[in-house]
């Protein structure tokens, strides 16, 4: 085998003999096979995949104390609204359907955070869908919700003056 360089503002090429190639296709052919490969870059009969060993589950301890203390104070707001005598009386169905619509917005993030909602696995894509799917309701039971005749509060209203008062 002979390297040729050549420049076309060389007076002379350079040509270097770089020896003999040699090409047996006939290797193996005497172990009846014909691979001509080394024995370490032959392809294994059997293939096997090899994966790190799994995570061991983590505790569900603080995603259970967590939703035990949104749960705690979500009971606590309840019982200072009826301890400070809130009159729910006023309380429309739209209310109570308001009302129903935030605790079930809160069971959608206790699900999460305990990372299943019955035989449903519930990881932040779920999740995040399930919250999409619940906005327009949401929101219009928001708008229906609190709409000022179930707002009124009559205990903090200031007093209006008359306009009698007001020219004395």
């Amino acid at each position: 085998m002979l390297a040729h360089v050549q420049d076309p503002r060389a007076v002379k090429a350079y040509v270097k003999d770089l020896g003999t190639v040699q090409i047996n296709f006939n290797e193996g052919s005497l172990d009846n096979e014909n691979f001509g490969i080394r024995e370490d870059y032959r392809l294994y009969d059997k293939i096997t995949n090899y994966f790190p060993p799994e995570e061991p589950e983590k505790a569900a301890l603080i995603p259970l104390v967590f939703s035990a203390l949104l749960g705690l104070l979500f009971f606590y707001f309840f019982t200072s609204l009826f301890s400070n005598g809130a009159n729910l009386s006023n309380l429309s169905f739209w209310g109570t359907i308001f009302l129903i619509n935030y605790f079930l917005i809160l069971a959608i993030l206790v699900a999460f955070w305990i990372g299943q909602a019955g035989p449903f696995k519930m990881n932040l894509v779920v999740t995040l869908w399930v919250l999409v799917a619940a906005a327009p309701f949401t929101l219009f039971t928001m708008n229906m919700g609190l709409a000022p005749e179930d707002c009124h509060v009559s205990g903090f209203q200031l007093p209006r003056e008359s306009k009698s008062k007001k020219s004395n």
